[in-house]
């Protein structure tokens, strides 16, 4: 009568997520520059990063339910995210906190149900999927 212990395969685990995260960020990316900005630039101070670039940072934070602590250091640490998202110097936690607040709640609202529609149309889901969309 002994237990039977089932190996995980946390490398396919591994290569699932990094397959989830490079379709959600391929979708949402197709998706934000289709849409309009959520807000134009400032004619003064420092250039800005591109608000669709933060968009695409917040959707990051929000899916993967990461602080703004921590998706600073994602980004920091992955290089091929960092290309991906067409960053040269990564923004700090403070920056993408502000572009958050910045972003109003109805384009945020928008985004998240055209990424969660395509998603269910394929038949996945993502970890902060409202499971009311569509």
């Amino acid at each position: 009568m002994g237990v039977t212990i089932s190996k995980f395969d946390w490398k396919k685990y591994g290569k699932s997520k990094e397959r989830e995260l490079h379709l959600l960020l391929r979708e949402a990316k197709r998706i934000v520059w289709e849409t309009d900005e959520p807000w134009s630039r400032e004619r003064f101070g420092r250039p800005p990063y591109l608000s669709r670039t933060m968009v695409l940072i917040c959707i990051l934070r929000i899916y993967f339910k990461m602080t703004y602590r921590d998706v600073e250091g994602l980004l920091r640490a992955n290089e091929t995210l960092r290309k991906e998202l067409e960053l040269s110097e990564v923004p700090d936690h403070n920056t993408i906190q502000r572009a958050t607040e910045k972003m109003p709640a109805d384009y945020l609202r928008r985004i998240n149900d055209k990424i969660t529609i395509k998603f269910k149309k394929r038949g996945m889901t993502l970890p902060s999927m409202r499971q009311d969309s569509v």
